[in-house]
């Protein structure tokens, strides 16, 4: 958001789990995911976990992310936000709802499961 180009070679996430998070300031279901990854970013970072949020908004909001900018303080957002461009560039991203019930709670269970087998893996073959 500060107009540098990150990439996933950077040094700082050289031999580290990196989760790619597809979002949007305006997506209902990803501002339910953004209630979660926080805490697992917080949970598992000391262990290499890295996350990076490429936020994809509408013109109006790539020019000023006011709204992007109040979720990443509303959720306490520390991990890399970066804009990856206008809405119809991504596919809707599906996190479920904490509405769905047994579905969501299956799903952050196996999230977090797999950052878990990751963080305990050979990180050095998934590169």
């Amino acid at each position: 958001m500060n107009g540098k180009i990150v990439s996933n070679t950077d040094e700082r996430f050289r031999g580290k789990v990196l989760l790619i998070n597809v979002t949007g300031s305006w997506c209902p279901n990803c501002h339910d995911e953004d209630q979660f990854l926080p805490a697992i970013y917080e949970k598992y970072r000391a262990q290499g976990l890295e996350i990076v949020a490429l936020d994809f908004e509408e013109p109006e909001q790539l020019a000023d992310p006011t709204r992007l900018k109040a979720l990443i303080q509303e959720y306490g957002i520390k991990y890399t936000v970066l804009l990856g461009g206008e809405t119809g560039s991504a596919k809707e991203p599906g996190f479920p709802s904490p509405g769905s019930g047994e579905l969501y709670t299956k799903e952050k269970e196996e999230f977090t499961a797999e950052v878990e087998t990751l963080l305990a893996g050979d990180r050095r073959t998934s590169r």
